[in-house]
């Protein structure tokens, strides 16, 4: 029995299949990751620790007529190709996305039993689709609850990397320490795996009128003009386009300021860290929106849609977590699962 796992395009559907497959080899487990050929799982393909199988994807939603059939024809191309891989004894397990219809498809070719995660609380049409056949659905969100059938719908959590999982032991001090920061209250801006424009230009206002240290992950395309800004005013902030070493940013970090996608929250979660949210406004189904919603009934954090996020709103509710940071911190911890790995590989091998 082989493991098959799916799940790319975005860091979203990445990180979280990552993560499983370190818990399979963990175990012992044979496992194989299968992603397309073009999404950042590409990109970070030295990272994953299994034997590797890149086919052909497409994204489908928001696309042309054309681009729609390309990404049907291009998902049956990749689906074939798994297909000479897996079989009836073997397991696969999507994580949603255009990169994960081809391991669905193939396990359905195949007769291999298929599981599904949702990662957030609006699901893809992959795993809408893909639910249909699995055997279960796993889902991070109460809100997915209503879009699967209820006797194969299990809440377990997002599966979260050993590395933050471990990094949860350390002390702020080292952490602090380690990434070269005073120990002050510390704002942590991240707008996703792609960075996000809106968070990144109204960081530089807010770190420029308060003075605040902060770390901020940007992403590629705006990391140099932030570096300039942040030299050129002489502010404290640690600048990254992207960082392999979160448990460190995150056990150092106060409060945040962050895009709403459900690996993020589930990490924010993870380390207690009190979050204002500002929700991708183009994000599929608005799910961002309602991932964020999720943790502020919690009583988690605070939410504010991107075309209501002016400075003096924005200000007032990051001093608002500021000044009530234990109670936020106490709930926010209340989302996440840090043993959600370990739930999904108990039902995956219940039957198996």
């Amino acid at each position: 029995m082989r493991l098959f796992v799916s799940g790319g395009g975005t860091g979203g559907h990445f990180f979280p299949a990552l993560a499983l497959i370190e818990c399979l080899l963990e175990k012992g487990l044979n496992s194989i990751f299968v992603g397309s050929e073009r999404g950042i799982e590409y990109k970070l393909k030295d990272k994953i620790p299994t034997e590797s199988l890149f086919v052909p994807a497409h994204p489908f939603m928001g696309r042309s007529v054309k681009d729609k059939l390309l990404a049907i024809l291009k998902s049956f191309k990749g689906a074939y190709r798994v297909a000479k891989l897996i079989n009836k004894k073997d397991i696969g397990i999507a994580f949603g996305g255009y990169a994960s219809l081809p391991l669905g498809l193939a396990s359905l070719m195949r007769g291999a039993s298929l599981y599904v995660h949702e990662q957030n609380s609006i699901p893809s049409q992959s795993n809408r689709l893909l639910s249909r056949f699995a055997e279960k659905v796993f889902i991070t969100f109460e809100y997915s609850k209503s879009f699967f059938p209820s006797h194969k719908t299990i809440k377990t959590g997002l599966p979260v990397r050993k590395s933050l999982i471990n990094g949860m032991a350390l002390s702020r001090e080292e952490a602090l320490r380690r990434l070269g920061l005073e120990d002050e209250p510390t704002l942590l801006v991240m707008g996703g795996s792609q960075g996000a424009n809106f968070l990144n230009e109204l960081a530089k206002d807010i770190f420029a009128k308060t003075g605040w240290q902060g770390i901020h992950i940007s992403g590629e395309k705006d990391y140099q003009a932030l570096k300039d800004f942040y030299k050129e005013r002489g502010l404290k902030v640690l600048l990254f386009s992207f960082s392999h070493d979160m448990h460190l940013i995150y056990r150092a970090s106060t409060i945040a300021l962050s895009r709403s996608g459900a690996s993020s929250i589930t990490e924010l979660s993870l380390y207690g860290i009190p979050s204002l949210f500002i929700p991708f406004p183009h994000a599929i189904y608005d799910h961002q929106f309602y991932n964020a919603k999720e943790i502020e009934e919690l009583g988690g954090g605070i939410t504010i849609r991107q075309e209501e996020a002016h400075m003096d709103k924005v200000l007032a509710s990051l001093q608002k977590l500021m000044e009530n940071h234990s109670y936020y911190s106490k709930n926010i911890s209340l989302f996440a699962n840090p043993l959600a790995c370990e739930e999904i590989i108990k039902y995956l091998l219940s039957k198996n």
